[in-house]
């Protein structure tokens, strides 16, 4: 049984080890300094339930892989060609890996020239092929990501004016170019897997359909301009239909635009945060009743960019925001994958690690879902985190809030790391006791708000050898 107790203004956690212990702990946050800057563009899970990391180093492509309890399985740069970009990295067979990128230095030989490049778990090339235009066009880069179909052991990619399906063995199986299908090239912006097979979004304003066996089912013309985006990042399959861009207005703030199946405009809503100017919203993902989206936006009155996590809901009406780290120049959240059974979320950006390093590195969090600022509440204020006293010899932890905490009624909640409440109960006096005794060993977040303030402290609850 874990006892959790108060008084006015401090929070004391008391553990009667007879199984398991209730201790405070970090943010679960790895810098990874591989050669120079260090900038990741993709994170996903593979079937093993490790982290896939790529991106872009300068000493080569970035390559990284992370068990979930934070281990390093593999890091390095893969020399390959001049500047490599990898996009994303998919499992292919056995220990073996996928990545689709293109050499992203312009004006120089080779430049955009899109590759598909298998490796093996320690990142040594096992095979390689580039992928040139059909026509006399420019090389440009690939889709963001590439889709993997795992019944038939292959990957789509989509270059500037054609649709590639290619087998693990490096073979192609199917390819569609845009004049066999009759339409202009469509200058691709990012590729997502569908009900039916796969769906790009081009900057011909439209989105390309296609089956598993890449047979062109039509295109869904987009009732709104590209025009209206500064700038595009984002392509996401909304789990209950339809599809979600993500980008810039064209004051460079936040914007998403919620599509259906034929292209009609379902919502588009432009934000604006408090105390936060403009940024990028790097990455979209359906997340319970609406989306979490990832990015950067820079303070008001302060110099760099700071790692934001916003919840949107169903209908884009603004929920919460969540500042991930430290605000800085070149500090960003650049993709998130959240894991589909355990519902973790992890996330991949880029700072400098240490503080005052002049090189970018790649960093990986675990990511909750306690905000620090509620958006749809007018007179919600950011959290505050507890500052802990932990003593090892008596297990007993003294946590001291900021200020006084809220007198009545106010509301307990902890959460899981998934972002689940698990326990939640309202009270009134200042001293309480939260029984965590049942509670399998996890991450929880604790949550207490009298609707205004809000404080926060991460838990974990593990057992004791």
């Amino acid at each position: 049984m874990h006892i959790l107790s108060t008084q006015p203004t401090t929070f004391k956690i008391t553990a009667f080890c007879l199984a398991m212990s209730l201790a405070l702990a970090p943010a679960a946050q790895t810098c990874y300094d591989i050669q120079g800057w260090d900038i990741p563009f993709d994170i996903a899970y593979d079937d093993d339930d490790n982290l896939m990391v790529t991106g872009r180093t300068d000493g080569g492509l970035l390559f990284l892989r992370i068990g979930l309890s934070g281990e390093t399985l593999a890091q390095r740069a893969i020399p390959l060609v001049e500047h490599p970009d990898g996009y994303s990295m998919v499992e292919a067979d056995e220990d073996s890996y996928l990545i689709g990128g293109s050499d992203y230095l312009y004006g120089e030989p080779g430049h955009n020239l899109p590759f598909l490049l298998k490796v093996d778990s320690a990142g040594n090339e096992l095979w390689r092929r580039t992928f040139a235009p059909a026509g006399e066009l420019e090389p440009l880069p690939i889709a963001q990501h590439i889709i993997r179909n795992m019944e038939a052991e292959a990957v789509y990619l989509a270059t500037t004016d054609t649709v590639w399906m290619i087998g693990y063995d490096g073979t192609t199986l199917a390819v569609r170019a845009a004049e066999e299908m009759g339409i202009a090239p469509f200058y691709c912006v990012d590729m997502v897997q569908t009900e039916n097979g796969i769906a790009i979004l081009t900057f011909s304003n439209n989105i390309l359909h296609f089956d598993e066996n890449l047979q062109f089912l039509g295109s869904s013309m987009l009732d709104i301009s590209f025009l209206s985006f500064r700038n595009i990042y984002s392509f996401h399959a909304a789990s209950g239909g339809g599809f979600l861009i993500g980008g810039q207005g064209d004051n460079l703030e936040w914007k998403v635009v919620r599509a259906d199946e034929q292209g009609a405009t379902q919502w588009e809503r432009s934000y604006t945060f408090p105390n936060y100017s403009w940024g990028y919203p790097r990455d979209i993902e359906s997340f319970e009743d609406g989306f979490l989206i990832v990015g950067s936006l820079a303070k008001v009155d302060s110099y760099g960019f700071c790692p934001i996590m916003v919840k949107i809901g169903a209908d884009g009406s603004p929920q919460w925001l969540k500042e991930i780290e430290e605000c800085n120049p070149n500090n960003a959240l650049d993709a998130f994958a959240i894991h589909p059974d355990l519902g973790l979320i992890y996330a991949a950006g880029r700072k400098y690690c240490p503080p005052g390093s002049t090189n970018l590195d790649a960093f990986v969090t675990l990511l909750d879902t306690i905000p620090t600022v509620i958006l749809a509440e007018e007179a919600a204020e950011g959290a505050a985190s507890f500052v802990v006293f932990p003593n090892p010899t008596t297990g007993l932890t003294r946590a001291v809030l900021p200020e006084r905490p809220p007198n009545a009624p106010w509301q307990v909640s902890l959460f899981d790391a998934a972002g689940r409440l698990v326990l939640q109960r309202q009270e009134r006096g200042p001293n309480f006791r939260l029984d965590a005794g049942s509670l399998p060993p996890a991450l929880y977040l604790l949550r207490v708000t009298d609707g205004r303030q809000v404080f926060t402290q991460r838990l974990v609850v593990a057992r004791k050898d």
